[in-house]
This record gives C-alpha cells, structure tokens and sequence, in this order.
C-alpha cells in the first residue's frame, strides 16, 4: 500500500500521534478531499470480471486516489479510511449498519480521548459522534445518536430534509470475511451506485453533490439546484478533483441523464412544531397572506377569484397618495394538495410549502433565470438568495406562535 506519508501529504496533513484532535482534523480532511463517487466503482466493475476482485481494496483505493482523485462509495471509503488510520496508530475497527435494510451501509469505531466515536465516512456524516445517547452540532445541523436495539441508530435534526435522515450503526464484531462478502454483495444489481454517476464532498460547513444531471449545494438551512449543461465532466473535475476521463468513461458506462429542471432553484427550510395542516392553514387565505406580508410590504389590495388571489404590494408606510399605480404585482395560486402557495412577482415564480413527516419543515422557494453556474463559484451570492428566503420562512413561524 501507498505510504501514510503519501497520503498524509496528498491531504495536505503532517503526521501527528493518534488522537481525538488528530482524529477530528482526519476526518474532515478526508471528507473534503476525497469524494464520494460512484465513478470509479462503475468502471470497476466493469473492468473486472471477477466477482472476487470487483472491491477496490485500500491499496487499488489510495494509488487511484493520487493518481486521478478518485474517492469511492461506502465499503471502499470506510476500508480506505481505517488502513489509513491504522498506519498512524488509531485503535479503530470497521463495522456494519443500515440505511435502507441491514447490513447494507459500512461504517468506522475509533477509540480517541478515552471513548469511541462513530467515524462514518461511508454515509458520510458531517461530524464525529460518540457512541452514546447524545447530540452533537455540526455545519448542516444537529445529529442525534440514540440506542437501539441492535446497537446505534442516527437521525438528522434539521438541516436540509431530502435524501436519507437516519442510518443505523451495528457495533457487533464483524469478520474480515463477512466484511468482504457485504462488499461483493454491493456489486450486485440492482445497485444504484452502479446505475448511474453521482458524486459528493463534505466541504466545511455545506456539502456539494452531483446526481441526475445537476449540481446541489446544501448547508445549514438551505439546498441550491444548478441544472449542468452537457458536456458536464470539466465542471465536474472541477468541483469534486475527479479527473474529467474517469468521468466519461463511467458515463459512457452508466449514461448521462439530462436535469429534471432547466433553470436554478434555491430553497431554504426552518422545522416547526406545528402540523403540517396547521402550518399551511396559517397562509392559505387571503387574510392569512396579508398577514404573512405584514412587516415586509403592505397589501393595498388583495382580490381573490377563480382559484386565483392578485395582490398589490406598496413598501411599509406607504401614503394613501402614493398608492396609485405603485407598487408590485403578485399573483398566487393556492394548492392545497400539495399544501402550498405558487407566486408569481415580475415573471419569477416561487413557492410557499410545507413538508410533512417525522418533522414539519417550512420551505420556501425560487426559481432562478438561467442554469446560474456563476453560483458555484460565489457563495456569497448563494448565501444572500437563502437569507432573503430565510426572512420569509420567520415571517411565517411567527403566524404559528
């Protein structure tokens, strides 16, 4: 294998004795420079015609690694990850858990500063977590850890609610054999990572991934969908440091579906502790948008017909002599089935919603002009699309209080 110094120095790390500040630098360094892919599991299988042969063991992993910046899925990250951590002198072991049926997902326990701690680079998790009852905060919301009956089961507190909220981290001994065969078993169809081309990494307090043809960008509170124009492996080099031949190669292998939207959307959430009923009833009258609109604009009109409700807009303290011709034009369109209000502002649309389930979440919506890469390079800009956003979501919990 590939010398930790090697590795070390690719990280942009100097070696350092093992321990829990060493251990937390690891972590997040590995997460931001190696990314999750499927890239190069799709051209490793089909490459390898061997079932045996198919895993891409640490040394295959970290040579491919430095040479193209691949990263891997689940079972090579997390077998990568604990070879690496080996070699410095961590006390660490590879284990079995859940994110959609048993033994399905791969994870690390690491003993640092006197405990263990969940080091999951397979999901991957933004943060350490101790192997206990607790709550820890990282960059994209609060985890909770909770016993379960077959060892510890992770959930999402806030942050963005799409994709997977929960996994389950089995801390039973698990065999270098039984380690193995789980691993061949993801080379087996159906198997999304063999499906099609995604990729993500962990990068300070947002991540950044990229499946089904478009770029999202999600931290604390809010998701940016960038639709990717075709050609897209020289951006995608780009983002994530995985050399643009590997990714042709994989999606000439798996394909290259074309985005479900052709213009950018930001979105931001805020959980609430009412229903998802309550939550939309708050704004799903007139009366009930003019509210909402207090403290940001006045409502000089506010007619309703045909499904259809037309407001007119004026700044706050706006005179009654001022009214005439001023001010913006709304139109919204109320749709209880999907427990959400379509606005329609100078030709831009956005969307009021509620998102039910274990947690009641609070979305609020724009549509953007154009594909908006210029948003992969300008957080700032990012950041002040989600925060005018965010001023809506409050100006909405406020009517639920």
């Amino acid at each position: 294998m590939i010398s930790a110094e090697d590795i070390l120095e690719a990280l942009d790390l100097s070696p350092a004795p093992p321990s829990w500040t060493f251990l937390q630098v690891l972590f997040a360094r590995f997460n931001d420079r190696v990314p999750f892919e499927s890239a190069s599991k799709i051209v490793r299988d089909a490459v390898v015609a061997d079932p045996a042969a198919k895993p891409r063991l640490p040394e295959v992993f970290w040579k491919e690694h430095l040479e193209t910046g691949a990263g891997g899925t689940c079972f090579a990250r997390v077998a990568a990850f604990e070879a690496l951590l080996s070699r410095l002198g961590f006390d660490c072991r590879t284990v079995l858990g859940r994110v959609q049926s048993d033994f399905d997902h791969a994870s690390l326990l690491v003993r640092a500063g006197g405990e263990e701690w969940i080091c999951d680079v397979g999901f991957p998790l933004p943060g350490l977590l101790r192997c206990a009852d607790s709550e820890t905060e990282t960059g994209r919301g609060t985890l909770r850890v909770a016993r379960a009956e077959d060892g510890w089961r992770v959930r999402f507190l806030g942050g963005v609610p799409e994709g997977p909220r929960e996994l389950e981290i089995f801390p039973a001994p698990v065999s270098p054999e039984e380690f193995s065969r789980r691993w061949r078993q993801t080379y087996r169809r159906p198997s999304k990572f063999l499906e099609a081309v995604s990729l993500f990494r962990e990068r300070e307090a947002r991540a950044v991934s990229f499946s089904g043809g478009e770029i999202r960008v999600d931290d604390l509170h809010s998701r940016t969908r960038i639709p990717l124009p075709s050609p897209r492996a020289k951006v995608l080099e780009e983002q994530f440091g995985v050399d643009a031949e590997l990714l042709e190669r994989a999606f000439s292998i798996a394909g290259d579906s074309e985005p479900e939207i052709a213009t950018a959307r930001i979105s931001a959430y805020l959980a609430v502790e009412a229903s998802p009923q309550k939550a939309f009833e708050a704004i799903a009258s007139p009366e009930g948008y003019r509210r909402l609109m207090e403290g940001a604009a006045r409502v000089a009109t506010l007619e309703a017909s045909e499904g259809v409700w037309r407001a007119r807009l004026l700044p706050p303290g706006e005179s009654a002599a001022d009214e005439q011709g001023a001010g913006v034009e709304e139109e919204i369109r109320p749709e209880p089935g999907r427990r959400a209000l379509r606005v329609r502002r100078a030709g831009q649309e956005s969307t009021y919603q509620v998102r039910g389930g274990p947690q009641t979440f609070l979305v609020r919506r724009i549509s953007l002009a154009g594909p908006r890469l210029d948003l992969l390079r300008n957080d700032s800009l990012r950041g002040r699309f989600a925060a005018a956003l965010a001023v809506d979501l409050l100006a909405w919990a406020r009517l639920l209080k």
